[in-house]
């Protein structure tokens, strides 16, 4: 069972301003064999309805791939013309401080899911091929080695399973029990069914799915409908699928448009390398990345006016975000960090929620969400209770959306990096223990590391003095998101009462999550 080290949870007495050195090291010991302590778990035997519904709303989730916080137009974009989802916002609400439940994609759709943190699935990396060549195999095991030393930041980050484990609830099983018609479109990545079909996504309460087993870099990528491989490896051929992909999610919402549905169309986009189609080759100031962009903004056009032919647009709760902040191109608005950061850039994502006539138009939300929330609101929507057998970390943002500000959705959201959690989120607070800073001329100085710890901050304290100051990187870092959304000034010394309580927090959290890792009650 899980294991932990005598310093895993505690931070030594002398906690601090400094430059980190004595912060404890996070390393985890984790037993693999807690995600099979259960097998298949069937949704109808630990979920209920716990209300009738007069209706039941159509839900959907249409997620980008890499598309970093400034890279819409409603977020302040320049570069990139998305006047379909501006469109949305203007409509519906538009969320000013949401989160992905990791800044990596698998376990960052782990999360989105199944309402749960992504560590308890087991999902801390993004997934890897099945038929990964020998060399690619060697490269990645040199990664973690070198990882562990520091080198690169691949400390912790090798997955605890290989897919999605089968005792998790999904949003599909869930809402199944309120006969919703389920479809996934697009990008899985939560387990490669090419090599073990028991992860495909039918498996995961999806009806019908049309898409890729992985990343559309993670070659050999297949392209399935349903379980028929129609492409065995798409390679560079990738122009025509943002297109396909809409159109099947259009095709499915025809289908049902007389049944409650739930579709998550996943798209390949941004996600480089970057192959907008011919039409979009070109029609954005920010390159392929960009051009690729204003294809998912003209997909969820099309999206929006087949719900209006249908007449059921006013009858469905249309969502757009991202999965994590961008990789090497792309927009984060300003924000610090990038994809695979506990700073904001790699995890503070767009968020706009539409629904008319239950969502006012032209609102906005600036209370921190995630999109772990995603699985308890959609639940309570349908009349669902939430699975009795498990905690789920996700939040109910019912009132959130419906403009009822009776008090924000969370105390604490909490930001893991692989096994380890690495900071907190209350309020106005964003509060770090320690991360690699990014920063020259040591920009992987996490002191947890061989390499890290050499790297990292060192103190000077003057002859005959007991003051000393950090001459490079300082931990714990704590920051006002109020005036401070870049992270860009540490406050910790003017505010100290504070940091020591969201440490503390972070602390009791940290202790009751290893303690029980899958999160069964």
């Amino acid at each position: 069972m899980l294991q932990l080290t005598t310093s895993t949870i505690v931070m030594l007495s002398t906690w601090g301003v400094g430059c980190g050195k004595k912060l404890t090291s996070v390393d985890v010991d984790i037993d693999e064999d807690v995600y099979g302590e259960r097998e298949w778990v069937n949704a109808k035997d630990v979920m209920s309805i716990k209300e009738k519904m007069k209706s039941l709303p159509n839900i959907i989730i249409i997620l980008a791939d890499d598309m970093g916080y400034g890279d819409l137009g409603c977020y302040g974009s320049r570069a990139i013309n998305t006047p379909n989802i501006d469109r949305l916002a203007q409509q519906g609400m538009r969320f000013t401080d949401f989160y992905c439940a990791s800044p990596l994609c698998s376990p960052s759709r782990a999360g989105l899911l199944t309402g749960r943190y992504p560590l308890r699935t087991g999902i801390t990396f993004p997934l890897q091929p099945g038929k990964d060549t020998f060399m690619r195999k060697i490269v990645k095991e040199l990664g973690y080695i070198f990882g562990a030393l520091g080198v690169v930041d691949l400390h912790g980050a090798k997955n605890l399973v290989n897919g999605l484990p089968h005792s998790e609830i999904t949003i599909a099983h869930a809402l199944k029990l309120r006969n919703y018609a389920t479809c996934a479109v697009g990008k899985w990545h939560l387990g490669d069914f090419v090599v073990d079909e028991s992860y495909h996504p039918h498996h995961y309460g999806f009806d019908r799915f049309v898409g890729f087993n992985a990343s559309n870099d993670d070659w050999p990528v297949s392209f399935y409908k349903d379980k028929k491989m129609i492409v065995q490896d798409i390679g560079l051929n990738q122009q025509q699928y943002t297109g396909v992909f809409t159109n099947e999610a259009i095709a499915f919402i025809n289908e049902s448009k007389r049944k409650p549905f739930f579709l998550y169309l996943s798209h390949k986009d941004p996600h480089q390398p970057c192959f907008p189609s011919k039409p979009f080759e070109g029609s954005t100031n920010a390159g392929p990345h960009g051009d690729s962009i204003a294809e998912v903004d003209w997909s969820v056009g099309q999206i929006i006016q087949t719900l209006k032919k249908n007449n059921i647009y006013e009858n469905t709760l249309v969502i757009v975000t991202s999965d994590n902040g961008p990789w090497f191109d792309g927009s984060t608005g300003g924000l610090r960090g990038r994809k695979g950061e506990s700073y904001e850039g790699g995890c503070r994502v767009p968020m706009i929620a539409s629904w008319p006539g239950v969502i006012k138009a032209g609102s906005v939300c600036e209370e921190p969400a995630m999109n772990i929330d995603f699985f308890p609101t959609f639940c309570n929507l349908a009349g669902l209770t939430l699975p009795m057998d498990r905690i789920i970390d996700g939040k109910d943002l019912t009132e959130p959306l419906q403009g009822r500000k009776n008090k924000p959705p969370y105390n604490q959201l909490f930001f893991f990096h692989y096994r380890e959690i690495e900071g907190i989120r209350s309020g106005r607070w964003k509060y770090i223990r320690y991360n690699s800073t990014r920063a020259w001329p040591v920009p992987l100085d996490k002191p947890d590391t061989f390499f890290g710890n050499a790297a990292g901050g060192h103190d000077y304290t003057p002859p005959d003095s007991n003051e000393k100051v950090p001459t490079l990187a300082s931990w714990p870092v704590l920051y006002d998101m109020k005036y401070d959304k870049s992270e860009s000034y540490n406050v910790i010394k003017r505010y100290p009462d504070i940091a020591q309580k969201l440490h503390k927090k972070l602390e009791k959290f940290e202790k009751e999550f290893y303690a029980n890792i899958r999160g069964w009650k």
